[in-house]
């Protein structure tokens, strides 16, 4: 029985080459891939069920991916939800922990003995001969699990899986153009192509044109051929967003295709993807990776900003690349995605910079008000709370200043300590000196005074002062003390 890829293969189609996993240490992986069968027309493709399985993920911390692309400041302000991203791969395995809940009821194309027909089907919700579609669904919208130990780049959207029953790189272009055409159809705002032919076919370009002309932002992977200036499609149409890859080291990988059309690049060298056959995970590289972080990302924007066209989503994405280590534009176009810039990009440039008004920059998108939260309080209930306020405020102050305004009265509102206060003092004087004054106090006579009707007649002016009050003696140059 021959291999997946024996089956003879259309004119001018070939397959996105894939670098064999490499071996590493408790991520081994064993697969054993069933050969999918040509259907006639309307029947079902050949149930494949495969024993693949994947490795257990390593001890320690969350994957290298979240920490690299700062998702976690990214889920902050978005998670993809209500976001559906199609995948048209090999097909997705929707019983896999991390993808549960994420994959919705799919749709299958499989070819007939007619290369240029092919049969719609549905498939079985775990149904991935090959693991590839898997793995690109896990990247873009994995469920976040404890410590974040794996998750996708969006883990609040929604995977809508195309299967291609026969292996995308056996697959017509009349196949690919209705899966495309089936994707736009089920709603879905993205859509992931981790693909790549050398043929500009008809059918495929009309469909892709379809997609965007619905406002749908459509990625596809540049290819890893390691050519440059060689047309991959669908990734050079345009408007497509086409992805390379790069290392770990911001570098471009060498077998990352190179043109002016690539438009932005991802990480897509040896990374831990969720394993089809209902557990596990596998290392896997190439640009069909770094395409699913792009197309997760692009889900994140759309959640965000549901307001922002296709064509603004791609520009936000593109004008917040960080520039890649070392001058390789054609393989990396803008740069390397950055999620969390995406979210708060304002204008063109790279690196998100500040925008002065709602305008849009040159090169860049309209700038985007950030979200605000409704406010607690409507005008009618802020004012009842100010005047409640005040009311309390103006009691309290009442009850602080009442033993201040008893005390003044008391007084008779006169400056000074009260009757109380100054008798209080004075007792406590005259105890205090009651000692060192001794019996002397006693001795002493109360000065004369004046008797009344003396003070009267003085006050009034009918009467001398005499007794009682001492007289002033004369100034020497008083008149009356003057001699001549």
């Amino acid at each position: 029985m021959g291999g997946l890829h024996d089956a003879p293969r259309p004119e001018g189609v070939r397959p996105l080459p894939r670098r064999p996993a490499a071996a590493v240490a408790a991520l081994a992986v064993a697969a054993t891939l069933a050969t999918p069968l040509a259907a006639a027309p309307g029947a079902a493709a050949a149930e494949c069920r495969t024993e693949v399985t994947g490795a257990e993920l390593p001890d320690g911390g969350p994957h290298r991916l979240i920490d690299r692309l700062g998702l976690r400041q990214a889920w902050d302000l978005a998670t993809g939800a209500g976001v559906t991203v199609a995948v048209i791969d090999s097909g997705v395995d929707a019983t896999h922990p991390d993808l549960t809940g994420a994959v919705a009821r799919g749709s299958e194309f499989a070819m007939t003995r007619d290369a240029d027909e092919f049969a719609r089907t549905t498939p079985l919700p775990e149904q991935d001969c090959e693991g590839h579609g898997t793995a690109v669904a896990g990247l873009v919208a994995a469920r976040r699990s404890e410590g974040d130990r794996m998750a996708g780049v969006a883990p609040g959207a929604r995977i809508y899986p195309v299967r291609i029953a026969d292996g995308v790189g056996e697959a017509s272009p009349n196949a690919l153009a209705a899966a495309v055409n089936d994707a736009v159809d089920s709603g879905a705002s993205v859509l992931n192509l981790s693909f790549a032919y050398p043929t500009d076919a008809e059918p495929l370009r009309e469909a892709v044109e379809r997609a965007l002309a619905d406002d749908v932002v459509v990625v596809a992977a540049a290819g890893n051929e390691g050519t440059e200036d060689v047309p991959m499609y669908p990734a050079a149409y345009d408007g497509v967003l086409a992805v390379g890859a790069v290392g770990d080291d911001g570098r471009a990988m060498d077998r990352s295709n190179a043109a002016d059309w690539v438009d932005l690049a991802a990480y897509g060298e040896d990374l831990i993807v969720v394993s089809s056959g209902g557990s596990g995970y596998r290392q896997e590289s190439g640009t069909s990776f770094a395409t699913a972080q792009v197309s997760g990302t692009a889900a994140l924007v759309r959640s965000r900003f549901p307001g922002l066209s296709g064509p603004e989503v791609a520009a936000r994405l593109t004008g917040s690349a960080t520039p890649a280590a070392g001058d390789e534009g054609a393989r990396t176009g803008a740069g390397i995605l950055d999620p969390f810039a995406a979210l708060t990009h304002l204008e063109g440039g790279g690196g998100g910079g500040d925008g002065d008004d709602g305008a849009a920059q040159p090169g860049g998108i309209p700038v985007q008000a950030l979200p605000t939260d409704e406010p607690l309080l409507g005008p009618t209930a802020a004012t009842a709370v100010a005047w409640s306020a005040g009311l309390l405020l103006a009691v309290v102050l009442g009850l602080l200043a009442a033993p201040a305004v008893r005390r003044a009265a008391r007084r008779g509102w006169r400056l000074g300590p009260d009757d109380e206060g100054a008798g209080a003092g004075a007792g406590a004087g005259a105890a205090g000196g009651a000692g060192a004054a001794g019996g002397a106090a006693s001795d002493r006579k109360p000065p004369a005074r004046t008797p009344a009707a003396a003070r009267l007649g003085w006050l009034d002016g009918s009467g001398t002062p005499t007794a009682g009050r001492p007289t002033s003696p004369r100034h020497p140059n008083s008149p009356r003390n003057r001699t001549g």
